[in-house]
């Protein structure tokens, strides 16, 4: 039980860095575009799609560190996502529940803060702390929600406007990804934090989404006192 619980610490540990590694390539490239977005798009929408037009050359450079910057984010994206489920895994979700919870279309909107609560339940969560719980649950999952919908706003849906910037990110973006990761690993915080200090009960963990995705069943994981 004691390497169950450290290994959850660990876990929680890779998703802090992941976090950190994400918002720190998002900012590269939100800098990158603000100092040179404009004036390369501008220029890349003059040359069209010949490479071999005059003046190519002159943007290849820039236009490479823009397509590392594009990589790096994805990767740190793809980094922070796997570190994030994999202390789900740790915490006491089932691979199947994550898998449902996540990547279930419609149900995705709710399902994985309705999770990651059943999972700060199921360590024992007193009524005095309940509020402050929910609070920054909401928080977090608005913020994620809200990355999201700005982002895809963004993207290219019947081509991107030419001559006006490579990504359309900036600052308004910035800021809602780090409130996003901020608040993303506090609450990752708190559950580690709890399962950490629960006491076990000897009944092997098991959580499986209801129907009506309204509650989760617990562990018998009582706080103490």
């Amino acid at each position: 039980m004691r390497y169950a619980r450290s290994s959850v610490r660990r876990s929680a540990v890779g998703v802090y860095l992941a976090l950190a590694a994400q918002i720190a390539t998002f900012a590269c490239l939100v800098v990158f575009e603000r100092a040179r977005g404009e004036a390369l798009a501008r220029h890349v929408a003059r040359l069209g799609a010949d490479p071999a037009a005059p003046g190519a050359a002159a943007v290849t450079g820039a236009m490479t560190w823009f397509a590392v910057l594009i990589l790096l984010v994805a990767a740190a994206t793809v980094a922070a996502g796997f570190s994030y489920f994999a202390w789900l895994r740790q915490a006491g979700a089932t691979p199947g529940m994550i898998a449902i919870a996540w990547f279930v279309p419609v149900l995705n909107l709710a399902a994985p803060a309705l999770l990651l609560h059943a999972l700060r339940e199921d360590a024992g969560l007193r009524e005095g702390r309940r509020k402050v719980w929910i609070a920054m649950l909401a928080a977090w999952w608005a913020s994620w929600l809200g990355i999201l919908f700005l982002i895809g706003s963004r993207l290219p849906v019947t081509g991107a406007p030419q001559g006006k910037d490579l990504t359309g990110l900036g600052v308004p973006e910035l800021a809602v990804a780090v409130l996003a990761a901020l608040l993303c690993a506090v609450t990752v915080h708190e559950v580690t934090e709890a399962r950490m200090s629960a006491r076990p009960s000897g009944i092997a963990p098991r959580l499986k989404l209801l129907p009506a995705l309204r509650s989760l069943p617990r562990h018998t994981y009582p706080a103490r006192d």
